[in-house]
């Protein structure tokens, strides 16, 4: 295939190359092992031949904590099989969150900054003032952690119990979460804005023992009461036997809400109170040491094909993978702030939390990333952040607003803008260097909740001795992570470069999930992530991407499974977003599908949301001359509808499997749409008078 014409975004320096952490880690494996690996591009190769090296020498270089074997990463196995000594080890994830980096027990580094959506305007003295909840240093950390982990073995919490939130984002969960995992215990967690019946599906599997929340939370000004919610589903939730509370609007911290009458006996905590009842625990932490392959969080799928997949995964796999990114991929030093919007739904949370192990200061906020539009913005300059975590959604809706952050915010600080959930497309790469600042690297990265962790993404690396070092290329993806086999697979399971393919690792990495919860003989685990081929046996998880051989880089253009395949040519949905969301003067949104034929070929519908009034004619014939100048003849689609409103879900993904289900016959009610944002909104698609066919395909 010809390659594509890649376009340089930013190229650093000679010196800023040299001084990043993946540069730094180069040198000290061609120290330790007599290599002489001139660039991050050898340096990769090189991880790959030998796959416990580069696993042992990540361990050395980012300072992990724990007793491994010399055998530190066995290989061995293959990859569909579920291998519970992959890693092996003895250690504890708390103790590398709170001890494993120069900020251990500081008494004046700051670890946790505790925000929420301000409740004030903008333009009142007391607006950032407003959003802060609390603020803890290092120190202050390891002793709430001590107390709280005491209290949870009071309360009978040992190794393997679950602990879980249905909460919004603060300080006192992100204790819990240590406080849990400093006994061994498994942590997971929802958010206050999810459904009854979205946090059952999840917390029913896993069985947990003690759950906090928060009364209230504060989303798009107006304050929201978690209480009615909390009953109704602990009543789906008996294995719960103590419930902690923080007020989480409260300047105090706690809540006025009195508590109820638990016809199941439980006890109701304070949350201050369980860090008191703790303040009689040993002076240093007892760390549960624990099989590097023993659980620490389950995460949970978005449900959008059945029931939302429990996903377990490993202390040892949350250490090594999140310790190799944060050092050598995002170059988190112990000096960087880092302010991730996210939900305790999206793994951006967790990831976010990964950052501590690194000495990193970690912003978490509470409240819409919208309201007002420049309220992160704000955060970055009030807190002096270095980094800034958010979804390509989040600035496509600044670009739509004209709000540009550089007229109205210093962001001096800000080095870094990673993004995360969908594709970034190369307009928003220059949208940043305009009106953000043009010194502001863009992490975009791929992976997901299935690893926790990023596979692969753009971040600082170099060449030495006066090479050049290697570009940024436009809505591409820099290079696969250390350690990481990635590939794109054509149908016959052949490795492509310039043509899309399916996204496939094809070696072990640590942070394969330990499997599904309750999955009786891994069945469901493997059908997820191994059926795509057999040979080779490989991890797929259903993206659909590019290779290029000029960069090196990578581009994603959507789901796998949301591939258009009009008379059997294959496109992802990204190659119309592109096209269409230039025209954001005239277009709000829109959402591409196939729509099975009675002949087994497949025609593409278009939804469009127009920015003003109906999907007129004049309207129609602009996108379709557009796409099929910039795209080709068989990009343009077979079908377009006006659609009142574009389906997402909570973290900014657009849901075009249920949408493609919709439009080809399934039922409304079979569909698990507790990841979405507005579920109603999809009963649009149902039995579109335009998509009517002769005969109804199967999907």
């Amino acid at each position: 295939m010809t390659p594509s014409p890649r376009t340089i975004f930013y190229r650093p320096t000679a010196k800023e190359a040299a001084a990043t952490l993946d540069s730094q880690f180069r040198r000290y494996v061609n120290h330790k092992r007599g290599l002489d690996l001139g660039d991050y591009w050898e340096l990769h190769a090189w991880s790959l031949k030998d796959l416990n090296d580069v696993w042992i020498d990540i361990w050395e270089f980012t300072g992990i904590l724990g007793e491994k074997e010399e055998l530190l990463f066995d290989a061995s196995q293959p990859m569909d099989r579920v291998n519970p000594r992959l890693i092996r080890a003895k250690m504890n994830y708390a103790e590398n969150i709170l001890m494993a980096h120069p900020h251990a027990r500081s008494k004046t580094a700051k670890a946790i900054i505790s925000v929420a959506e301000p409740s004030v305007p903008s333009s009142s003295p007391r607006y950032l003032e407003s959003t802060h909840l609390r603020t803890l240093t290092f120190e202050e950390l390891y002793q709430e952690v001590r107390k709280l982990a005491h209290s949870l073995k009071a309360m009978g919490v040992v190794a393997g119990d679950r602990v879980v939130a249905f909460s919004p984002s603060n300080a006192e969960v992100i204790v819990m979460t240590l406080a849990a995992a400093s006994l061994g215990a498994v942590w997971s967690s929802c958010p206050s804005e999810f459904g009854v019946k979205a946090v059952l599906e999840r917390f029913t599997q896993i069985e947990p023992k003690v759950l906090i929340t928060g009364d209230r939370y504060r989303y798009n000004g107006k304050s929201l009461d978690v209480i009615p919610k909390l009953l109704d589903l602990l009543e789906g939730l008996p294995t719960v036997k103590h419930v902690v509370m923080v007020g989480q609007l409260e300047k105090d911290r706690i809540s006025k809400v009195p508590f109820p009458k638990d016809p199941l006996g439980r006890t109701w905590s304070h949350y201050h109170e369980v860090v008191k009842a703790g303040e009689a625990a040993p002076p240093e932490i007892q760390f549960t040491k624990m099989d590097a392959m023993a659980p620490v969080f389950v995460l949970y799928s978005s449900g959008t094909t059945g029931k939302p997949k429990a996903i377990v995964h490993t202390i040892g796999g949350m250490v090594l993978s999140q310790k190799m990114a944060n050092s050598c991929h995002n170059n988190m030093s112990a000096s960087a702030v880092f302010l991730q919007f996210s939900t305790l739904g999206w793994m951006m949370w967790n990831y976010a939390l990964s950052t501590l192990m690194n000495g990193c200061t970690m912003i978490a906020y509470d409240g819409s990333p919208l309201a007002p539009l420049g309220i992160l913005f704000s955060l970055v300059d009030e807190y002096k952040c270095t980094h800034l975590g958010i979804s390509p959604r989040f600035l496509q809706t600044l670009d739509n607003n004209n709000y540009h952050p550089k007229e109205h915010h210093s962001l001096k600080s800000l080095k870094v803008i990673a993004t995360a959930g969908s594709v970034l497309k190369a307009e928003l790469y220059d949208w940043v260097r305009d009106n953000v600042g043009p010194k502001v690297f863009i992490n975009n990265g791929t992976g997901g909740t299935d690893i926790c962790n990023l596979y692969v993404g753009a971040f600082p690396i170099s060449f030495v001795g006066g090479v050049p070092s290697l570009p940024v290329y436009h809505a591409e993806l820099q290079a696969p992570g250390l350690g990481m086999d990635f590939h794109a697979l054509n149908d016959d399971g052949k490795p492509v470069v310039d043509e899309q393919g399916e996204m496939c690792i094809l070696k072990p990495f640590p942070n394969m999930p330990l499997g599904f919860w309750n999955d009786e003989g891994d069945k469901r685990y493997r059908a997820s992530y191994y059926e795509a081929y057999k040979n080779p046996i490989c991890w797929t998880q259903g993206d659909w991407i590019e290779m290029h051989s000029v960069t090196g880089g990578c581009t994603v253009f959507g789901r796998s499974d949301g591939v258009l395949n009009p008379a059997g040519v294959r496109f992802g949905s990204a190659e119309l977003y592109s096209v269409v969301e230039e025209m954001r003067d005239i277009v709000e949104d829109c959402i591409a599908v196939g729509q099975k034929l009675p002949d087994g070929d497949e025609r593409v519908v278009l939804f469009v949301l127009p920015k003003q009034g109906k999907l007129t004619p004049d309207l129609r014939k602009q996108i379709n001359d557009n796409i099929r100048t910039q795209r080709s003849t068989r990009h343009v689609p077979a079908v377009m509808i006006h659609c009142p409103k574009i389906p997402y879900t909570g973290n900014g993904k657009r849901l075009e499997i249920p949408v493609k289900k919709l439009v080809n016959g399934a039922k409304f009610e079979s569909l698990n749409l507790s990841s979405a944002e507005d579920p109603e909104c999809l009963k649009f698609f149902i039995n579109h008078p335009e998509l009517e066919l002769k005969v109804k395909a199967k999907l």
